[in-house]
């Protein structure tokens, strides 16, 4: 069980680095177009692909960091009741928190998948782009987020079998 954590605790940081360098690089993009969209709409012809190219720089960035996010345990949660709890219901209710959380994601694979599967032959209309690869964002998101939920899960049980070693 050990070496199984060891792996999770590895993909999941492995997994966040990538995510984050990601996150980076499309805010910076997302700047960079939005930032010379203004100057040429100023000083030259507007740019016909800019908006386009930002909404799904945007869209990107929402899932990417979304991921980002869980992993750092950044999104809202109401945690005060639990920790009132003694430490053997606290981790069946965090437990069953996983394990919702765990058919959230994967019913939104398969339905991302499901809507990827329906835009495979249609292109965004200023820049061509096929628009697969806008939508492949979403399975792939929620993906590493189920990895990030295998580490925390392993982390739940673990911690008290080594609490009560």
């Amino acid at each position: 069980m050990s070496y199984i954590s060891r792996y999770l605790e590895a993909l999941s940081r492995s997994l966040d680095t990538v995510f984050r360098g990601a996150l980076f690089v499309t805010l910076v993009s997302m700047i960079l177009v939005i930032t010379a969209q203004i100057i040429f709409r100023i000083f030259f012809t507007a740019l016909s692909w800019s908006e386009e190219l930002s909404r799904y720089l945007l869209v990107w960035s929402s899932f990417i960091g979304a991921a980002v996010a869980y992993k750092k345990g950044a999104h809202i949660a109401v945690t005060f009741a639990v920790d009132f709890l003694p430490p053997g219901m606290k981790k069946g209710v965090q437990t069953l928190s996983c394990f919702l959380m765990a058919v959230f994601f994967c019913v939104t694979i398969w339905y991302s998948i499901l809507v990827f599967k329906m835009q495979v032959f249609q292109v965004s209309p200023a820049m061509g782009l096929k628009m697969r690869y806008i939508y492949m964002i979403i399975p792939v998101s929620f993906s590493v987020m189920c990895v990030h939920l295998l580490h925390q899960l392993s982390q739940i049980w673990l911690t008290e079998d080594r609490e009560g070693k």
